[in-house]
Order: structure tokens, then sequence, then C-alpha cells
């Protein structure tokens, strides 16, 4: 998780400068990947867009966790479990569909809702047990309120939901990628990884680049990562 949230940095890089007279430079020594059409280095972008793309996934992890959090201690678990039957991605490509692509706040906050939606019944199994017991039960004897209790056990509260973060952030990275690669996300004016699939992989059977090349290797080696890290989660 801490190594996740150093990518938070990344959200604060300003955009790559542009120059149209350097546009379309194949590789060479000096740019390893070449040049993209508006003349920023190829590498550069890459490496730019693929660790704003894990910063906004860590961000909005952290937020899902605390939404998430937040309803697993409301009561009324019941009536919400209809609305987790279904992936976050399903309800995320209607709703951006409908808004005709939405900015980034605005996916930020609906991805945080959906996932945190999902993150409820692990957090919950987690906590039930606590919120039952006599140490939590002693805030009711001393009149302690919820903003009380959830502010003296919120180390412990982000604690439990720490080791549910990895999954949240996947899911965060993957539903960015999949929106704008399907052009419903914020315009073109700020760079990601899935404004990089969206641009070079129709590329790829007709007139691959290097950039684009590199992206898909990005993207399947974040994919196996991910895999490798469920499967020795216990």
């Amino acid at each position: 998780m801490k190594l996740r949230l150093i990518f938070l940095l990344a959200l604060l890089l300003p955009e790559l400068p542009m120059d149209p007279f350097s546009a379309g430079l194949p590789c060479s020594w000096l740019h390893p990947l070449g040049t993209d059409s508006l003349g920023r280095e190829a590498l550069l972008r890459l490496l730019h867009a693929s660790t704003r793309s894990c910063g906004f996934a860590s961000a909005v992890a952290l937020g899902s966790i605390s939404f998430g959090l937040a309803l697993a201690l409301l009561p009324g678990a019941g009536a919400r479990s209809a609305l987790r039957a279904l992936p976050p991605l399903l309800y995320l490509i209607p709703l951006a569909a409908l808004w005709d692509g939405m900015g980034w706040l605005g996916l930020a906050l609906l991805l945080a809702l959906l996932l945190g939606l999902h993150l409820e019944a692990p957090l919950s199994a987690r906590l039930d047990a606590f919120t039952e017991s006599p140490a939590w039960r002693y805030g009711d004897v001393m009149g302690a309120g919820w903003f009380h209790r959830t502010r003296t056990w919120a180390p412990w509260f982000l604690e439990q939901g720490s080791t549910l973060f990895p999954s949240a952030w996947i899911g965060v990275l993957w539903g960015e990628a999949t929106i704008r690669t399907l052009g419903l996300g914020p315009g073109p004016h700020h760079d990601s990884l899935g404004l990089l699939l969206q641009e070079e992989l129709p590329r790829l059977a007709t007139d691959p680049t290097p950039l684009g090349w590199g992206t898909l290797l990005v993207a399947l080696g974040l994919a196996a990562a991910s895999k490798m890290e469920r499967q020795e989660m216990p």
C-alpha cells in the first residue's frame, strides 16, 4: 500500500511540453520510442501517463475504502446487497455514456462510490465481530457518538481497510482505463494510460508504433502483476 501511495505525487506533475516541429520522429538513441504526433517524447509520455493513472488509482482507492468503511458501520447492509450483484463497470459505463463523458472529479467520485459499495461486504465481515465487542459497546456506556468513536478507532479501521487496498487500486486503474479507452472519460487535455490505450491500440493492427507496443506491454504487465498479487493474498 505504501508503495502505491507514492504515486499520489504523480498527480502534481504538469503536462508534457509539445513540439509540433519534432512530431513523428522515429526511434533513435535520443528518442528510444520516437515522438508522438504532437512532438512529445514517447517514452517520457508513457512513463508520465502510466504514473499519473497509478496516482489516480491510489487516490480513488483511498476514497473507496473510506466509503466502504462508512457503509460497513451503518445499519441496513442487506438493502445494499442487490447493488453489489453486478460489477462496478456495468454501472460505470452506462452512466458515463449517459453523461456524454465525465471529468476527472466525476469519474473519481463515481468509481469511489461503486467500489466502496463492493468493499462493504468484506469490511463488514472484519468489523462486525468488533462492533459487537465490549470495547465498542463501551462507547455507548460513556455516551460517545458515532463521530467520536470513528475518530478514536480510525487507525484500526484504516488498518483493516488497507488489506483491501490492492484490489481497490486495480479496480480503479482498470475502470479509468476502460472508460477512457471507450472515449467516455475526460478529454485529451489530461494524459493517462487509458488515453494512450485509446489512441494506440487501434493502430497496432495497421500502423503499429513503438509507443503502442510499449503501452500494451505496460497494461499487460500491470494485469499480470495484479493477478500474481491476488494469488498470493490469503
